[in-house]
């Protein structure tokens, strides 16, 4: 009489719990050894999962947590909440302050000329904080809130603070320029370095603009391209 081994099986896949080298699929929340599933717009789908989100897709419906690119209409009303935000903050730090911009007369030309340099300095590093602090915390500012948008990585995870701060920085890189050309333009003396310094200013925030609408597939701007981010709608 021969002695039989007893005869083991793997549960299939799917059944399997959180373990080395298992990984959640996206879709359907079941386990799967890594090699059994393929990224996807920074998810993990398993091959029961590709199926479903290929009838989600072509019924036009967004997979969870799928990395969706905003409308340029939600982009563009999400910015303009933001600038209208800090405009008004701007104005109030104006007033505040006693800012005498609006009185000239009380100054001499270069002194008038050195006030504006300061306001200027005030109101570019409240934008740099504002998007630095905002986008490092949440990822998202209030006007993206309202909009339910939000900056991540490229790979989907959330960005860092250091990294929130220099696309902040990278995104004021127009204004950033305008304020050393008025600089500059006070240090010498020559008006039309300012006269430069708006010109160029406004033909980075342009291409900035022009860059995201002619990425049709992530809608990423000049500034997301230097610092590796992406912006995102949020499924609500």
């Amino acid at each position: 009489m021969t002695d039989q081994l007893p005869q083991f099986s793997l549960p299939p896949s799917g059944s399997m719990q959180a373990g080395p080298g298992m990984a959640q699929c996206s879709i359907t929340q079941k386990w799967f050894p890594e090699d059994e599933l393929v990224a996807f717009q920074g998810q993990l789908v398993s091959a029961e999962g590709k199926h479903i989100l290929l009838d989600r897709l072509r019924t036009g419906v967004d997979a969870p947590d799928a990395l969706v690119r905003p409308g340029a209409g939600a982009r563009f009303w999400c910015i303009f909440l933001d600038m209208l935000l800090l405009g008004a903050f701007s104005m109030i730090c104006r007033i505040a302050v006693g800012m005498h911009v609006w009185e000239p007369r009380r100054y001499n030309r270069l002194q008038h000329q050195a006030l504006g340099v300061v306001v200027m300095t005030v109101g570019l590093c409240s934008y740099v904080l504002y998007f630095g602090l905002l986008h490092g915390w949440k990822g998202k500012t209030f006007g993206k809130m309202a909009g339910h948008l939000k900056v991540i990585n490229l790979g989907g995870t959330p960005i860092s603070k250091s990294k929130a701060f220099a696309r902040a920085a990278v995104f004021q890189f127009g204004p950033i320029l305008l304020l050393i050309a008025a600089f500059l333009g006070v240090l010498t003396g020559h008006k039309s370095l300012f006269n430069l310094g708006i010109f160029v200013s406004w033909v980075w925030l342009l291409l900035d603009g022009l860059v995201a609408l002619a990425d049709t597939r992530m809608q990423r701007s000049l500034h997301d391209r230097i610092c590796g981010t992406r912006v995102i709608r949020e499924n609500t």
